[in-house]
């Protein structure tokens, strides 16, 4: 089975589709989705699908930086009250972007910490958006966790030295559909010098779609890609990337690992 640790199915682009769009993800062996749900309304919406399909779709709540201006103390209450609900195992998407937010840099910082702050208070695994920004990110984590966390480096798109120090911060390295793109060799060579037992999957859908339907909507049916491509780069079976990923991600969100 495979796990598709980062998607956007409560966004209106699934609504036509949303049953159809579970049912294949099942056929293709994504047997548990985790649903990003971005502010609070966001996380409510992720909510009632985890609570509409239960033991498929699980939820997460979190502000991510292009959005990070937003955050206040009453979204933060919110985002709490959410984190509370057994089917919300994860916090995020949060973190920092130097690419589009378009928001200052230290209101991004501000906001991540914050976040952080209270998924350690609550105990809760973290979804971090790095957008050529690691070292921004890298430098809130130890300060507010000199130690580090846990959770994933969600669509990973650095390099080796990053995807190495994600490891040691104690966070597992999430690769999406970009993996697969003619262009991103650099991404590959990243991803062989790590091992599954580093690694999550996603796929950030409705975006990234793998090869060979890039440039068309993306959903958690085309995990089963991302995992094909690691596949090939380690020289492992299809079914031992499932496998170990699965088993992963399950072990980082507190979810019985199914075999």
């Amino acid at each position: 089975m495979l796990m598709d640790t980062h998607a956007h199915i409560n966004f209106d682009s699934f609504d036509a589709d949303r049953e159809d769009m579970l049912a294949r993800a099942k056929a293709a062996g994504v047997e548990r989705i985790i649903c990003i749900g971005m502010q609070p309304q966001g996380g409510r919406e992720a909510l009632a699908l985890a609570r509409r399909y239960p033991g498929q779709v699980y939820a997460s709540v979190g502000c991510h930086p292009y959005d990070a201006a937003l955050l206040d103390d009453a979204c933060l209450a919110e985002f709490e009250a959410l984190l509370r609900e057994p089917q919300c195992v994860l916090m995020g998407e949060m973190g920092i972007d130097t690419v589009k937010a378009g928001v200052p840099l230290e209101v991004q910082e501000r906001a991540f910490e914050r976040q952080l702050e209270l998924a350690v208070a609550l105990n809760k695994p973290v979804c971090i958006h790095s957008r050529e920004a690691f070292t921004h990110v890298e430098r809130v984590i130890t300060r507010v966790c000199p130690r580090g966390y846990r959770g994933f480096a969600h669509c990973f798109s650095d390099g080796a030295a990053e995807a190495r120090r994600w490891r040691e911060l104690g966070f597992l390295v999430s690769f999406a559909g970009q993996v697969t793109f003619k262009n991103a060799q650099s991404l590959r060579d990243a991803a062989r010098t790590l091992t599954p037992d580093d690694v999550v999957l996603e796929t950030d859908c409705p975006f990234l779609a793998p090869m060979p339907h890039r440039g068309k909507r993306n959903e958690p049916a085309y995990t089963r890609l991302t995992a094909q491509c690691l596949a090939d780069l380690w020289g492992l079976s299809l079914e031992e990337v499932a496998r170990r990923t699965t088993a992963n991600a399950a072990r980082m969100l507190g979810l019985e690992c199914r075999t």
